[in-house]
């Protein structure tokens, strides 16, 4: 491939439609008049023209027909020192996520030009310039960076997973010992929560070494050794990063302990008012507590927004993040491929220690434990916690490419309702680039309504208000549930829904995050006041005894049920019982039954993560059809491809929904065909809609209680009208 000057790869764009300020740096448009359009260009100057984006830094460009489309980038900076920078055009210009490289003012290496770009995230160095050909992101898959997007990301509690030296722990060997059994399921990726040495008072997010393992776990060695597993059978691993606190027992905080110089401002401390006697703001966190404790030996107290033992960490501190920076490294050397950071609303205070108001929402919760009792105006969502993972965005863009790394994936958490609050943690903008995936919640939030409030209209205003409010430079991301919700399996009206939450989870648009066992529907096990040495939640009491069976965190956090085997499902020997007791249901909910069953949840489940690897579900459009109190239905398409997924909320027993979709559709045909691709366990196979391939009439369709199915309609895109723009 032979290089081109930036100036000439501006003539693609149309000289009438171009400002002085878009080729400053560049040339001039005095200038480009001069000049001729190199022949070998001219096959790029196609169609219609499009900007793309344009800053002080960066002009680009589409040139595009229908069948055909190309990214012109060029950057202006000439200062040799100028620093990397990264840029999303995805979303710009249809469902266009990729793009190789055809045309470059740098000669490029045969590696480099048979790489595809992924548009979400294209590096732009000094002085660069060169021509995307555009495609789909199911067209030219690259694991290397796009890993994150098209696959599910499973969440494990490694102690809850396998236990493989019968201490009733689970470990590292233990999931080793499980990875192919997570492979079957399509997972190419897992999420493992904390696995550092702690005090294990709120189930090791409550850190004593951030660059270790646990012993309970196993070794470094053992880790090393399962990195070297997963990326032999390409698949990666994402761990837990904890940068909002650490544990008490941790050596910064003991030396802050100590009066230490050099690690007092690692964290947040307080005189008090009233000369100590009383507590510096009226603060209440997330785990049933104020958020100051006083320290005997500082005579100050220090700040904590979840347990007494989790001292905050200050991020006003630049040491801090240069500690963290020197945290990620180390995993990132060690192989780990991305990171799910914790807390994020939680990492900056206001630092004028102001009140918070109370909840007009809350009147009921006691302000003295309950966090929902308060607007934290003061100690959430602060504009400074934005930055802190926009920094940590950066700094692995910087690590990838200084070291030739495969992409590396950054999550964050932030439980917050209010949705742009969420959305912030995306980015600002298609330069100032942050988390990969906000994790949505709203589908969780959903199952928090009473039953009577769960239905078609209900769920469709959480999912139309993820959709309208996000960006749209964001990839998309959904969950059902995660170690601190309850399961689904638990919160459903009708356990049977569960399938059609499925297709939610796995056939909407963006990436899917699947908690461990949920893929059996496994159910909370619940834990009550007259077994009080069951709780391994402290935190749960907190609140008072009497909200402790409803506040602890151990109902969903049980372990896999493997088997209906004595004593403990697969999960341990008999030498040990289980740090946490086994859900009642682990006779009747288990893997070995669901593997040899003729249809199960789990083999429905392992269908729809082979679906989801195609076009449409991988980068193509999204509609919703309708939404009633008994009915939700959606439709992906991308060219001729076209799928409709119909969900009854209806709970057993109650009648037929029968729907006429040519006409939801303004399809204008006698009829309107699909095949049966996927459908949940409970439609009868002796239905119309009871067998895969399946041919039924879409101008009637009829579904029982609690049944969904997807279908693969007969038709093109371009031949259903509700499918045009």
């Amino acid at each position: 491939m032979s290089s081109i000057s930036r100036e000439l790869l501006c003539l693609l764009a149309p000289l009438e439609s171009l400002r002085s300020s878009d080729i400053k740096g560049i040339t001039s448009i005095e200038e480009l008049k001069k000049a001729k359009l190199d022949d070998h260009l001219t096959q790029y100057c196609i169609g219609e023209y499009k900007p793309a984006i344009i800053t002080d830094n960066l002009f680009s460009f589409f040139r595009f027909t229908d069948k055909q489309a190309y990214l012109i980038i060029i950057d202006k900076q000439s200062d040799s020192n100028s620093e990397l920078r990264r840029y999303n055009f995805y979303g710009l210009l249809d469902t266009y996520g990729k793009g190789k490289i055809v045309a470059s003012c740098t000669t490029l290496s045969t590696d480099k030009i048979k790489k595809s770009i992924n548009l979400t995230n294209v590096i732009i160095t000094q002085g660069q310039a060169f021509i995307l050909e555009l495609c789909q992101f199911h067209t030219d898959y690259d694991e290397s960076q796009d890993w994150w997007m098209r696959d599910p990301i499973y969440e494990i509690i490694l102690s809850s997973y396998q236990d493989s030296n019968n201490d009733g722990i689970g470990d590292i060997q233990g999931l080793r010992q499980r990875l192919d059994y997570i492979q079957s399921l399509g997972m190419k990726t897992i999420w493992l929560t904390p696995i550092y040495p702690s005090p294990w008072k709120d189930y090791g997010y409550d850190i004593s070494n951030f660059c270790d393992i646990d012993s309970r776990f196993g070794s470094l060695d053992d880790f090393r050794e399962l990195i070297k597993d997963l990326h032999s059978r390409h698949m990666r691993i994402i761990i837990d990063f904890v940068p909002n606190h650490t544990a008490n027992t941790h050596p910064w905080f003991q030396a802050a302990l100590r009066n230490d110089p050099n690690y007092i401002d690692y964290y947040i401390w307080h005189e008090g008012k009233n000369n100590g006697k009383d507590l510096p703001t009226n603060w209440v966190g997330a785990s049933g507590q104020h958020m100051w404790t006083y320290s005997p030996e500082r005579k100050m107290y220090y700040l904590h927004q979840f347990l007494d033992s989790q001292p905050d960490l200050n991020f006003r501190n630049e040491k801090v993040m240069e500690e963290m920076k020197k945290i990620l490294r180390f995993w990132l050397d060690m192989g780990v491929d991305g990171f799910r950071a914790d807390a994020v609303r939680h990492l900056i205070e206001n630092d004028q220690f102001r009140d918070e108001p109370l909840s007009k929402n809350a009147k009921d919760s006691d302000p003295e434990v309950m966090y929902d009792a308060y607007e934290h105006t003061e100690t959430a969502d602060q504009p400074d916690s934005y930055v802190l993972v926009r920094r940590w965005r950066k700094f692995f863009d910087e690590y990838a490419y200084k070291n030739n790394r495969d992409y590396i994936f950054l999550a964050t958490e932030a439980y917050a309702q209010d949705i742009k609050k969420v959305m912030g943690h995306f980015a600002l903008n298609r330069e100032e680039l942050g988390s990969d995936v906000s994790i949505n919640f709203l589908i969780t939030y959903y199952l928090d309504k009473e039953d009577d409030e769960k239905h078609g209209l209900a769920l469709d205003k959480q999912l139309s208000e993820w959709h309208s409010n996000l960006p749209d430079h964001a990839w998309s991301n959904w969950c059902l549930g995660s170690h601190d919700s309850r399961r689904i399996a638990t919160r459903l009206p009708q356990k049977e829904l569960i399938d059609g939450f499925y297709m939610l989870l796995l056939l909407q648009s963006g990436t899917a995050l699947v908690y461990y066992g949920d893929e059996i529907g496994m159910f909370d096990r619940p834990f009550k006041l007259e077994h009080r040495e069951e709780f391994l939640d402290i935190t749960a009491f907190n609140y008072g005894d009497e909200h402790a069976e409803e506040k602890t965190r151990d109902c969903q956090r049980t372990p896999m049920q493997w088997t209906d085997q004595l004593p403990y499902a697969g999960f341990t020997s008999g030498t040990s019982k289980p740090y946490l007791p086994l859900s009642d249901a682990w006779h009747e909910v288990n893997v070995e039954q669901q593997e040899k069953a003729t249809r199960s949840h789990l083999k429905l489940f392992q269908q729809l993560v082979k679906l989801r690897q195609q076009s449409p579900f991988y980068g193509g459009n999204q509609k919703k059809v309708i939404s009633t109190k008994e009915l939700y239905a959606f439709i992906r398409w991308l060219d001729t491809n076209v799928y409709l997924i119909v969900i009854n909320m209806n709970k057993i027993g109650q009648n037929p929904v029968t729907t006429d979709f040519m006409k939801l559709l303004k399809y204008k045909d006698k009829e309107l065909l699909g095949e049966i691709v996927a459908r949940s366990c409970n439609v009868l196979d002796d239905s119309p809609n009871g067998k895969e391939g399946n041919q039924i009439n879409l101008n009637k369709l009829i579904l029982q209680s609690s049944e969904a199915i997807v279908v693969k309609l007969q038709a093109s895109a371009h031949d259903i009208p509700f499918c045009r723009p």
